[in-house]
């Protein structure tokens, strides 16, 4: 059924002059039914009139009870036993008054006519043509009420989609409002060690940093960017790191430029990135190492990242319970439900991130 259709049924549904006119025009053609019928088996037109305009309050009064007395106050709410013992009464009475209808019909009959037979009044065909119609009324009435709430489900379901929609993509916002500062934290840090150096490299840092910032503050604003230029804010980023632990950083990366046109929700793998250098370097007395591979296969990104780890620093130092690993969990479920492998693991001397991602183009 389409939504113009639904629309319009609802709109019959709310109005009370709209239903009032359906009622009335519904028991217009059950009256014209009902003379037709006690006309084609009768040869006296007054008396299928006194049985039309006789059985038709008759079985008014017995819809409405069944429709808006019996079966919402005692089916629907599962009073079985005082639903089956009214519903009985009503039938019975129903049927007594139908045949006060047709004793009716008698006695009018035989005041005006002579030698006339009682069974040519079929007295059956009132209480079966009664009863026909009080439960066709009642059908139609409960398909009515179900598709009624049907509709209303429907609707409900739609709100509440909705709803999470928005709690969803305030919860990404709020998440992504988190990267920048935490990201931008750690980069002036980084700056800052340099500056204490005085190091020659400051420069070059800065200018790769205001790229950073350019990439942040204004090509990453849409849901999703291009995979090819998360990747080269990556790089410069790495590139940031790599001037500051030059003397005590082993680092290998093989990031692939084939990306074509895949996209990805933007800032994604910087804090995994983040976090081996925070972690796996800055605090790792030695020569560290970090490695770090990004490459495609099909229409998945299979993002590796693998560094050195203080064997006397606590578990879950590297990140698993601060900001950066927390938000990009929580937007891995949020961005790609049921579309992403994640894997983390921590030994005494290694930590490394495993992420196996299904883009779109």
């Amino acid at each position: 059924m389409t939504e113009k259709l639904q629309d319009i049924i609802r709109i019959l549904g709310k109005s009370k002059i709209a239903r009032i006119c359906l009622h009335l025009i519904f028991w217009l053609i059950v009256g014209y039914f009902y003379y037709l019928v006690f006309s084609r088996n009768s040869d006296f037109p007054k008396v299928s009139l006194i049985f039309t305009m006789g059985l038709l309050p008759v079985a008014i009064l017995e819809t409405y009870v069944f429709n808006y007395i019996l079966i919402p106050r005692y089916l629907s709410p599962k009073r079985y036993f005082r639903f089956f013992y009214l519903s009985a009464m009503t039938v019975l009475v129903s049927t007594w008054l139908s045949f006060l209808i047709v004793f009716y019909a008698l006695i009018n009959l035989l005041l005006t006519e002579s030698a006339i037979e009682p069974a040519i009044l079929n007295p059956e065909l009132q209480v079966i043509s009664l009863n026909f119609i009080v439960f066709l009324a009642i059908a139609i009435k409960q398909v009515k009420r179900t598709f009624y709430m049907q509709l209303e489900k429907n609707e409900l379901e739609k709100t509440q989609l909705s709803t999470e929609l928005k709690l969803k993509e305030a919860e990404l916002k709020l998440l992504k409002a988190q990267v920048h500062p935490h990201f931008l934290f750690n980069t002036l840090n980084n700056l800052y060690g340099l500056t204490l150096e005085k190091s020659d490299e400051a420069p070059q840092l800065v200018l790769q940093l205001s790229e950073i910032l350019d990439y942040i503050l204004y090509r990453c604003d849409a849901p999703r960017v291009l995979l090819s230029e998360d990747l080269s804010n990556l790089r410069n980023y790495i590139d940031i790191e790599k001037i500051r632990y030059s003397e005590k950083l082993e680092l290998q990366t093989e990031i692939t430029n084939k990306t074509g046109n895949l996209k990805i929700a933007p800032l994604l793998l910087l804090p995994f990135v983040e976090n081996a250098f925070k972690h796996g370097v800055s605090h790792y007395p030695g020569i560290a190492f970090v490695r770090i591979l990004a490459t495609i296969i099909e229409n998945k990104l299979i993002f590796e990242i693998e560094n050195t780890r203080n064997p006397l620093a606590k578990k879950n130092e590297n990140g698993s319970n601060g900001i950066g690993m927390k938000n990009v969990k929580r937007r891995l479920d949020l961005l790609y439900p049921q579309k992403y492998i994640l894997s983390v693991k921590e030994k005494n001397d290694t930590f490394s991130v495993n992420l196996t991602l299904e883009l779109e183009e």
